[in-house]
């Protein structure tokens, strides 16, 4: 048995949508499986879906995604071998592909920082990991410039570091955004990294946050959009 076989017996090799066995030369999804995975092209269009939806309340320079995200559909299954089996080879993978489509972008060129969108330290220690968090440090290598995780926070709601946020704000989450040391983002173009944008009320209530920073820029970029029918 040579080395690839054994290895195999440990971590097999099978399409993460439909389950077939892969062939060599594939790597996470099968041929066909590739071939159903929709991209949206949105990073080469400034007025697109992902900036319609999070334009209409936040001030933002771009937003994108890779995919289109339905139920059942290829980037469905990606994303949940990554968030929930713990498959980091997948987030990194998933956020070179994310860096290349931002590096290839007008709109991109002049992000300075990446951010992710943060995981509150609870579902972090349950979790094991922030799978937001790898895209975004593979993504800030692709581009070449800084990561930084430790601005951005997600707390729960009856902390102290909550006193100066409103009530109607508490009352909408268990949990919400606040910013620690926020003069290291200052007059900073920020890109902010998140996994899936549905609604985008996370993201949203992250620019809330980052928008009070003195001198700042958004922009923001995921892996799938949710289509909404």
């Amino acid at each position: 048995m040579i080395l690839s076989d054994l290895l195999s017996v440990f971590t097999p090799h099978y399409c993460r949508a439909c389950g077939k066995m892969l062939k060599e030369e594939e790597r996470f999804l099968c041929r066909d499986c590739s071939r159903d995975l929709e991209e949206t092209h949105f990073h080469l269009r400034a007025d697109n879906q992902v900036m319609q939806l999070l334009s209409l309340q936040n001030d933002i320079t771009a937003a994108m995604t890779l995919f289109y995200f339905q139920k059942g559909s290829v980037a469905q299954h990606l994303i949940h071998h990554l968030k929930y089996r713990g498959e980091e080879q997948i987030g990194e993978w998933l956020g070179n592909w994310l860096g290349n489509r931002l590096s290839q972008s007008p709109l991109y060129q002049l992000v300075e920082v990446v951010i992710p969108v943060p995981l509150h330290r609870d579902k972090l220690k349950k979790r094991g990991y922030n799978q937001v968090a790898l895209l975004a440090k593979t993504v800030a290598k692709v581009l070449g410039v800084s990561y930084v995780d430790d601005v951005l926070l997600k707390v729960t709601a009856n902390t102290t570091q909550t006193r100066k946020i409103s009530w109607r704000r508490l009352e909408e989450s268990e949990h919400i955004f606040v910013l620690q040391q926020p003069e290291k983002l200052k007059n900073k173009h920020i890109l902010l990294i998140d996994d899936l944008i549905t609604t985008g009320a996370t993201l949203s209530h992250c620019c809330e946050q980052l928008s009070t920073i003195e001198g700042v820029k958004i922009a923001v970029a995921g892996i799938g959009f949710t289509i909404r029918s």
